[in-house]
């Protein structure tokens, strides 16, 4: 399950931030996570409730923003979102492609209280 890794980490960089950052109650984590990585949101859900017990982070809230595979043609310059896993241009049906977005994991932002 890579969800479980994922949101360990996830969970172990927002307590490090909050340390920093003095914070001693976290309330909401907000990701953003590529479609190319294939994760369920309920099992992040899952994991996160299971990882942040007994922490600062316990109660809150993951927010999970999914950002989809976009890909740019190199033949016919082409940008189109991949439905269903096909990587080939619908304009030229190349393979020749280069991903503009949808590889993201990302903590966009940590909120909490002083």
């Amino acid at each position: 399950m890579h969800e479980m890794s994922v949101v360990s980490n996830i969970i172990k960089t927002a307590l490090k931030t909050a340390e920093e950052n003095k914070l001693k109650v976290i309330e909401k984590i907000k990701i953003v996570v590529g479609s190319q990585h294939h994760l369920a949101p309920d099992l992040m859900e899952y994991a996160f409730t299971f990882f942040s017990e007994n922490t600062i982070a316990e109660g809150a809230k993951l927010i999970i923003e999914k950002i989809p595979v976009i890909m740019i043609c190199l033949d016919c310059k082409k940008e189109f979102k991949v439905q269903n896993q096909v990587y080939i241009c619908p304009e030229c049906s190349s393979v020749q492609l280069n991903m503009k977005s949808g590889r993201e994991l990302i903590i966009e932002n940590i909120e909490g209280e002083r």
